[in-house]
C-alpha cells in the first residue's frame, strides 16, 4: 500500500493476534469501560487511552476486548469529541508549519508540506462530512 503523498512503500506493519475469548487476566468489560471513561474525563485523547490500557492494564486493544469502538463506549456514555481525533492533529500540524512559515518565508518545502497537509485536512472534512460525523454545515474557518 503506497502512502499518500509519497512513492514509498514499506512492507513493514504489525497484525493483532485474532482473539477467541478474553484473556484470563485482564478485568471485567465493566471496568475497562469506567477506566476509558475515566481517561477521557481527565483529558487524554482515543489514541492515548489506548496506549495507557496497553501499558498499565495488559488491555490488547478495546475492540476485540469489548466487541465495540471506544468512540462508541463514549458515544454512549455521553461523551463525545466535536472534531474526531485525526482531523484535529492535522489541524493543529497545519497551525504549527504555518506559524513557522510566517517567520521563515523562503521555506518553501515547508511551504509545500503544508499544502500537503491542506489536502489531508480537505480530504478528512470531506469524508467526515459524507458519514455524518461532522455536520454539514462545518467549516475549516471556524477551526483554524
Amino acid at each position: 500500500m503506497a502512502r499518500m503523498h509519497t512513492r514509498k512503500r514499506g512492507k513493514s506493519g504489525s497484525t493483532r493476534i485474532a482473539m477467541a475469548e478474553k484473556p484470563s487476566w485482564m478485568q471485567n468489560d465493566d471496568e475497562i469501560k469506567e477506566e476509558i471513561i475515566k481517561f477521557k474525563k481527565d483529558g487524554l485523547s482515543n489514541s492515548m487511552i489506548g496506549i495507557r490500557l496497553r501499558d498499565q492494564y495488559a488491555v490488547p486493544g478495546v475492540r476485540p476486548v469489548l466487541h465495540q469502538k471506544m468512540g462508541k463506549i463514549l458515544e454512549a456514555n455521553g461523551i463525545k469529541d466535536d472534531i474526531p481525533e485525526d482531523l484535529a492533529f492535522l489541524l493543529k500540524r497545519y497551525k504549527n508549519v504555518s506559524k513557522h512559515l510566517l517567520l521563515n518565508k523562503k521555506d518553501i518545502s515547508n511551504k509545500r508540506g503544508s499544502q500537503l497537509i491542506m489536502s489531508k485536512i480537505l480530504r478528512l472534512m470531506r469524508y467526515y462530512k459524507r458519514t455524518g460525523r461532522l455536520p454539514s454545515d462545518w467549516s475549516l474557518k471556524r477551526a483554524l
